[in-house]
């Protein structure tokens, strides 16, 4: 009996064989025939389970796997959103804008231009705080390159007629008059301060005055130039026209820098505390454009 059984187990094995020939023979034929098989032909084998990320570390696998980029991309843009909304609405306005351009850097002596200015300054646009937006050019460099990008910047900001207050020495202060054919663009302080000795016409000479001693104003000019063996630093300030249009926004600009100018000179002259002489705008306007 158990040699009958054994015979019959290898018979069924026999036609297994066959019958996966033949299976395999009608899928040949089919993709020759360019068909597909129908219900029941061919092999047939069990459906696989669809894998699917079930915890929650899997899934995040899953999501970083495919959407890594565009995650580091929303990332980026919105913290620049985020950047441009803060800069623009939020960051504070400054209550009087100053152009500094020397030879030698003041920056040379401090970091903290705009706080040493702000203590000549008042909160003009009632935010609760003093702001002054100092911007800084100078030409003292090695590179050349980087000391024409200075100078282009210096001369874009008289010419756009953004910024009403410089702070210039005999080296820029001769840039500005050569590109004015002897026509000075600054107001004449002389006219409005007459008893102060360190006034001179468009130039308030701040060498020696406290600010120019916090900034070693006096050391900066003693450096070398050729043409320049020492060199003053001045306080001067655009009228309205030309390029420094007559706008509203410019008129109270303009109104802040004559305060800042008045609380510079009252520092050494006290007399001119709460006593800030007039300054005729329409007269400039109408008599020095041409």
């Amino acid at each position: 009996m158990a040699k009958k059984k054994r015979r019959l187990t290898e018979q069924e094995l026999r036609r297994k064989e066959m019958q996966e020939l033949i299976e395999l023979k009608k899928m040949r034929q089919a993709a020759q025939e360019g068909r597909q098989l129908g219900e029941g032909e061919g092999l047939t084998f069990e459906k696989e389970e669809e894998l699917r990320p079930k915890t929650f570390k899997q899934k995040w696998k899953n999501y970083w796997y495919h959407y890594k980029l565009r995650t580091w991309m929303t990332v980026l843009f919105g913290v620049l959103g985020i950047w441009f909304i803060k800069d623009v609405f939020f960051s504070p306005k400054p209550d009087l804008s100053i152009g500094v351009a020397t030879y030698t850097g003041v920056s040379y002596f401090t970091e903290a231009i705009d706080e040493d200015l702000a203590a000549y300054a008042a909160d003009y646009n009632g935010d609760g705080e003093i702001y002054i937006a100092a911007s800084e050019s100078y030409f003292s460099m090695e590179d050349i390159e980087m000391a024409n990008a200075y100078y282009q910047k210096f001369i874009a900001e008289l010419s756009a007629g953004s910024e009403l207050v410089f702070i210039l020495d005999d080296y820029t202060y001769d840039i500005v008059m050569g590109g004015t054919e002897g026509d000075s663009m600054f107001i004449d302080f002389g006219e409005l301060y007459p008893d102060v000795d360190y006034v001179d016409g468009d130039k308030i000479d701040i060498t020696d005055h406290p600010l120019g001693e916090t900034w070693h104003l006096s050391s900066l000019g003693g450096i070398e130039v050729e043409g320049y063996p020492e060199r003053r630093y001045y306080l001067c300030v655009r009228y309205l026209g030309n390029s420094a249009k007559d706008s509203e926004e410019n008129r109270e600009e303009l109104d802040r820098a004559l305060d800042f100018v008045n609380n510079i000179i009252s520092t050494t002259n006290p007399e001119y505390q709460d006593n800030r002489p007039y300054y005729d705008v329409d007269y400039d306007i109408e008599h020095k454009n041409g």
